[in-house]
């Protein structure tokens, strides 16, 4: 299942985040978002963006474009004002991290392990109490995007 955000301008301003000179291949682009799935019974993958010629990752909302406006970005878009653009990004930048120390816990550190020196915070229950929290924000960030779509006014 997919939710359509909108068709990226073909060039966006400079921001503190965003220079011209950040190869964004999103240019230009009409952008879908793909639904989150529970994959190979260890982790959550969310945050696919693209269209039949183009799969990238949603954290560019929360890198490059993060101080960005709705206006600025999009030519077009699910997002009624700045706020739910806000909305979005910020729940984007909550999953992205709840992903990465999921990680940590899982594996202790880095999937580069030294047994016994970098997995010193390896813990099975962290790991499965943070993929539930991530879990919550990405299930809220998805029927967000179902009231934007269905033109319910959120925020």
């Amino acid at each position: 299942m997919r939710i359509k955000l909108g068709k990226i301008k073909e060039e966006i301003k400079e921001t503190q985040s965003y220079n011209k000179k950040d190869d964004l291949c999103i240019l230009g682009e009409e952008l879908f978002l793909d639904k989150h799935s529970w994959d190979c019974d260890w982790y959550w993958g969310f945050g696919y963006i693209g269209n039949k010629n183009l799969h990238t990752h949603a954290e560019v909302f929360i890198n490059e474009l993060i101080w960005s406006d709705v206006e600025d970005v999009f030519k077009e878009s699910i997002f009624k004002n700045n706020n739910d653009f806000w909305v979005f990004k910020d729940l984007l930048k909550q999953a992205y991290a709840l992903k990465k120390t999921a990680d940590v816990y899982k594996y202790g550190g880095n999937c580069f392990i030294k047994e016994g020196l970098t997995d010193i915070i390896k813990s099975k229950k962290k790991n499965e109490e943070i993929n539930k929290d991530l879990e919550k924000v990405l299930n809220t960030l998805w029927k967000f995007l179902l009231k934007l779509k269905n033109g319910v006014d959120l925020v």
